[in-house]
């Protein structure tokens, strides 16, 4: 199953679905649980609960009348590990790799939706890329042992944690927060759909040439290990945003750096998920 968030034209509301063959099946207002559906993170708790009653509501919206959102809700925690895939370490800066999960947050405002467009900053032109598997949490949970974390996962879904290289040397949070710099999308293929997570690959293509390629399994820190280390800092709660890291590859990585300009044309996949498209255009 595939949750997402859309807009339907001529219509400014944003709306909570489910993806069919034809189009969106619309569940806001419907009840689950006993409850309406109001937000994409009750979606994926319904879903992780019993998929099989979202899955019979009936087409309601065709592909050529949404327009994608942001398949997190408004607001939505967004908890993200750096430097998680192995690498040539030592990086830039005498950089190693971690001996822990590196913990960061992205503000709302960050990220656009499928299609949208990433703003390259007036502040600098060291733009780039990074393709990453985010894990939607379904179930609340506190103390998390990593053997269970996997049942506390409602889904997962691609995101591209945009980065702007020389202000990320200032800190982390500046470099990697510039306004509508990363993206996520298209939506959420819940975990029923997903038999292991480190199965995974995430792929990065600009104007089609391939850039990055890594199994999840690649990882330093894997999905269950990062679930559990954060779930000890804080209790997570159904619709959080978990993004995994990125492996190598990024512009920033080649010599000379291939930095992202206007025009610009970029896949972000994630085979068993779906392909999160995105063009750059100067801010």
């Amino acid at each position: 199953m595939r949750l997402l968030r859309y807009t339907v034209t001529g219509d400014n509301a944003t709306h909570v679905g489910v993806a069919t063959d034809d189009g969106v099946a619309r569940l806001d207002g419907r009840e689950a649980n006993g409850e309406p559906i109001t937000t994409v993170g009750q979606a994926v708790a319904a879903a992780l609960a019993d998929p099989a009653p979202l899955a019979q509501i009936p087409t309601e919206h065709g592909w050529d009348d949404i327009t994608f959102a942001v398949p997190a809700d408004v607001g939505a925690r967004l908890l993200c590990a750096g430097a998680n895939y192995h690498k040539k370490y030592p990086l830039g800066g005498n950089v190693q790799a971690p001996a822990q999960p590196v913990y960061f947050n992205k503000p709302p405002g960050t990220l656009v939706a499928h299609h949208e467009n990433l703003v390259r900053p007036t502040a600098s032109v060291q733009f780039d890329y990074e393709v990453e598997l985010a894990v939607i949490i379904g179930r609340a949970g506190r103390h998390i042992d990593a053997a269970e974390a996997l049942a506390y996962v409602g889904g997962y879904t691609i995101l591209n944690d945009g980065s702007v290289r020389d202000w990320q040397r200032h800190s982390v949070a500046a470099g990697k927060n510039f306004f509508r710099s990363g993206s996520m999308g298209p939506w959420i293929t819940t975990a029923d759909q997903i038999a292991d997570p480190a199965a995974l690959e995430v792929i990065c293509r600009v104007n089609g040439e391939e850039r990055q390629r890594a199994s999840a399994s690649e990882m330093i820190f894997s999905v269950p290990e990062i679930i559990s280390y954060l779930s000890k800092v804080m209790p997570l709660e159904p619709g959080d945003v978990i993004a995994t890291g990125s492996p190598e590859g990024t512009g920033g990585s080649h010599e000379p750096p291939r930095w992202l300009v206007p025009g610009d044309e970029i896949d972000f996949e994630v085979p068993g998920i779906g392909v999160l498209q995105n063009r750059v255009i100067d801010e």
